[in-house]
């Protein structure tokens, strides 16, 4: 038998993570404070590297535009420019950091996946309405709902893309309720389960996850379905598993954080810049008189210390970018508080400064912007559009949130306004909200319904 032989030449492309590139996406996503920590290891190890002093450097040449070039001279001195405004620096005090972003943990798996912009964008809407233990509080209709009837998106649409973050890391997270959460975990680990063990542990958790606290009662539910030794084992198996998901990515304890960003007053319009505090400074070691070049081991720590300045670098050039686009874009909201803030995604950030989504979240993720209305993570400015009646989506949960809050605040203590009202009125506004979505916005900002306010003006309270 003749065995045919052929050579099949293809091209493709293929992105290398080199070395440097690898340290630079590291350097990017840590926060203030664990940069902070890396450079002071960097400090220790490296004899070629040393921090120079912050009182007698502040005022310091502008950032390169561009990282070009292999000359290592530029980087022996390497400087950050002084923030706008020559006069004082802006007054500004410290706030509580905010919980670790499970969103943007997400956003960048999310990011890895071969999606359609328009699957993706789905995917990132329902990322954005989960709870800190990573559940989907809201129905997929109620998300239809939002969401401009003329791009065509239907329940199916909305499906898939809920399967798309199911898919992610943690297991569970998406999950609906703590049946389907506990489901999406053992099928997560499918492969290495018994497939009677697997069946078992499902049984319980879609038909009987109320009584999960009683073994006797499990054991009487699946008599004559399973054995009592396999109930018992999947019962294990279910115990093991994380009813809440995220919250892993929730910190409860507070700090306080030195804003990477400052927002400066310019003649007609606010402008972003860094805050030097905020921006290390480092540099090369000087050996003067002697050849390095003859040493390896030294020569090695000197391309460390270059590579890692050059990261350090990059981080805050793209800092600045994003924090400039924001400024931009949001303008109105810096003058007029959180009613002004508009709908904005991390697509549109990427096709303004022509950057991956995945940068913009890791550029963005623990990055603060100190502005008139507090000291403020970046990644806030995100906000998922709503529709109006004319089918433009120009309005921002945040500021939907915030127009709920004003009503209320304003309503007659006599005479509340229920959910039902407040629907109406937005409706008049030309916004079409669901009632229980008007009921998610409330609750997360800790307002009591109509009955219940009634009661407390009624009593004074």
């Amino acid at each position: 038998m003749l065995t045919r032989q052929s050579l099949d030449l293809r091209q493709q492309q293929t992105l290398v993570l080199t070395p440097q590139l690898q340290q630079s996406i590291k350097v990017l996503q840590l926060s203030g404070a664990e940069l902070e920590q890396e450079l002071a290891q960097a400090l220790l190890e490296n004899p070629l590297l040393e921090r120079l002093d912050v009182q007698a450097d502040v005022a310091a040449d502008p950032l390169p535009e561009a990282v070009s070039g292999e000359a290592e001279s530029s980087w022996a001195s390497l400087e950050f420019p002084k923030h706008l405004g020559d006069k004082e620096d802006p007054d500004w005090t410290p706030e509580s950091a905010m919980d670790q972003d499970l969103v943007a943990y997400l956003v960048e798996q999310l990011g890895l996946l071969r999606l359609s912009d328009r699957d993706r964008a789905l995917a990132q809407i329902l990322i954005e309405e989960l709870d800190d233990n990573g559940y989907l509080p809201v129905s997929l209709d109620e998300v239809l709902a939002c969401l401009p009837a003329e791009l065509g998106i239907d329940d199916s649409d909305l499906r898939c893309a809920l399967a798309q973050v199911q898919s992610l890391d943690p297991a569970g997270v998406g999950a609906r309720d703590l049946s389907e959460c506990l489901s999406l975990q053992l099928l997560h680990q499918a492969r290495q389960l018994e497939p009677a063990l697997l069946e078992c542990a499902l049984y319980l958790v879609r038909e009987h996850v109320s009584v999960l606290a009683s073994p006797s009662q499990l054991r009487q539910r699946c008599a004559g379905r399973y054995s009592a030794e396999l109930v018992e084992r999947a019962h294990h198996l279910v115990l093991r598993l994380d009813p809440k998901p995220g919250r892993a990515w929730t910190q409860n304890v507070s700090a306080y954080v030195v804003p990477d960003v400052l927002l400066v007053r310019g003649k007609d319009r606010w402008q972003a810049a860094l805050n030097p505090l905020a921006v290390p400074r480092l540099q090369l070691v000087k050996l003067h008189d002697y050849d390095i070049e003859t040493h390896p081991a030294l020569l090695a720590e000197r391309h460390k210390a270059t590579g890692l300045l050059r990261s350090v670098n990059s981080r805050f050039v793209t800092i600045l970018r994003v924090a400039q686009a924001i400024v931009q874009m949001q303008q109105d909201f810096f003058t007029q508080g959180i009613a002004a803030l508009k709908p904005m995604q991390l697509a549109d950030l990427a096709a303004e400064l022509d950057l991956h989504e995945s940068t913009i979240s890791r550029a963005t993720r623990q990055k603060y912007m100190q502005t008139p209305h507090g000291v403020m993570e970046l990644k806030q400015f995100f906000t998922v559009g709503l529709s109006s009646t004319d089918g433009k989506a120009d309005m921002s949960a945040a500021s939907v949130r915030a127009q709920i809050v004003q009503m209320i605040r304003e309503e007659s203590p006599a005479k509340p306004l229920s959910d039902q009202q407040i629907t109406d009125l937005l409706q008049a506004q030309g916004l079409t909200l669901a009632r229980r979505t008007v009921a998610k916005y409330r609750e997360a900002e800790g307002l009591a319904p109509a009955s219940q306010r009634k009661m407390r003006a009624a009593a004074g309270v």
